[in-house]
């Protein structure tokens, strides 16, 4: 039986520094793109198995999931998860108008592209500069599914040694309305390693 990998203090703390340090980026770019004021934190940062994902991201409607791969030094996947409220939410307020009663048109699935390239390309490249690695990004595509099948196409894609995922909640303010979503960080045990070593040199560990 695996053992349950746990985050030290230290190594959240860290993981959550590199966090705010991305989304005071993706705040800027974001209120850009809704040409509004935007408030972005990460309430929660925690390291779970594999197997609990399905349980924590469950969801009876259809959702968003927004993908992008890993490369370099981390290989895997990063996922938002985005309801179809808020994501019709963050569209209505780019291009004006968002019916909640249809699916996503190509210009809708365009903005929530830009809207993984922002929240991801942040957080990412915030991690990499702050763990000296190199990870690169991928452009993102987009699946409109069950969260459980999201989660399945994910995990078919990867190396079957993918044991921990790292979870972040994400919560955006606008016009003092908070929405939520959840980035998921996938990556198999070597990356995840690196990734934790990395940051256990900081203190000399």
């Amino acid at each position: 039986m695996t053992d349950v990998k746990t985050l030290t203090d230290f190594q959240t703390d860290a993981l959550k520094e590199v966090g705010n340090i991305g989304i005071g980026h993706a705040t800027t770019s974001l209120s850009q793109m809704v040409n509004k004021q935007v408030g972005i934190s990460l309430p929660e940062l925690k390291l779970i198995p594999l197997l609990k994902v399905p349980i924590l991201v469950k969801n009876e409607d259809p959702v968003i999931g927004i993908i992008l791969e890993l490369k370099g030094d981390a290989k895997g996947f990063m996922l938002l998860l985005l309801s179809k409220q808020t994501a019709k939410f963050l569209i209505k307020l780019v291009i004006g108008e968002s019916d909640l009663t249809k699916g996503f048109d190509e210009m809708e699935t365009s903005v929530l592209k830009e809207l993984g390239n922002i929240m991801g390309g942040t957080y990412i490249s915030s991690l990499s500069n702050f763990l000296s690695i190199s990870i690169g990004l991928s452009t993102p595509s987009e699946i409109y599914d069950i969260s459980d099948s999201i989660i399945n196409q994910i995990v078919c894609l990867m190396s079957p040694d993918v044991e921990d995922v790292l979870f972040l909640k994400t919560e955006f303010d606008i016009n003092s309305e908070k929405i939520d979503g959840k980035i998921l960080i996938f990556t198999d045990s070597a990356s995840l390693t690196k990734m934790l070593d990395a940051i256990n040199k900081m203190i000399g560990k």
